[in-house]
């Protein structure tokens, strides 16, 4: 495995973003999900099992819903650190769970992260949801990918 700035010299990846670079750089160091309560929401079980599998190897407590309504009635009992929100599911959509999450007194350091099959929402997203912080993870992703996206969303 290369080191962060060895991955970002090499000829072959002449162009990396600065974001994808970082990433890479607090994977190396090590930084875990220790400690944090995660909620997966998701409808595809083998999504959620893949997702639940990655985060609980990184030491996070994982909460599971199959929808918008679990996520919400799980966010407001559990009081997770992160929720992680598929793009589409059955019932409320993801703006509408969005827009519940930031609106209606949930923990204000709720970090949420979307899985997306559909990179073209992320402006979209990222431009209605500023308030809240956002994490966007486009399918398909690795594990790496996720991990690194969750812990740059909940470092001090």
């Amino acid at each position: 495995m290369f080191s962060a700035y060895e991955y970002a010299v090499d000829q072959e990846n002449p162009i990396l973003e600065r974001r994808e670079i970082l990433l890479r750089a607090i994977l190396e160091v090590g930084m875990t999900l220790e400690g944090r309560k995660v909620l997966v929401t998701d409808d595809e079980p083998d999504e959620q099992d893949f997702i639940v599998a990655v985060l609980e190897d990184a030491g996070a407590t994982v909460l599971k819903a199959h929808n918008g309504d679990q996520a919400l009635e799980l966010a407001e009992s559990e009081q997770p650190d992160i929720v992680t929100l598929d793009i589409t599911m059955p019932g409320m959509d993801v703006f509408q769970v969005l827009d519940a999450l930031q609106n209606n007194g949930y923990r204000k350091d709720m970090k949420i992260c979307i899985v997306s099959g559909r990179p073209e929402l992320r402006r979209v997203l990222t431009d209605r949801f500023r308030a809240k912080a956002l994490g966007i993870v486009d399918k398909p992703f690795t594990q790496e990918e996720l991990l690194a996206n969750l812990i740059e969303l909940v470092k001090d």
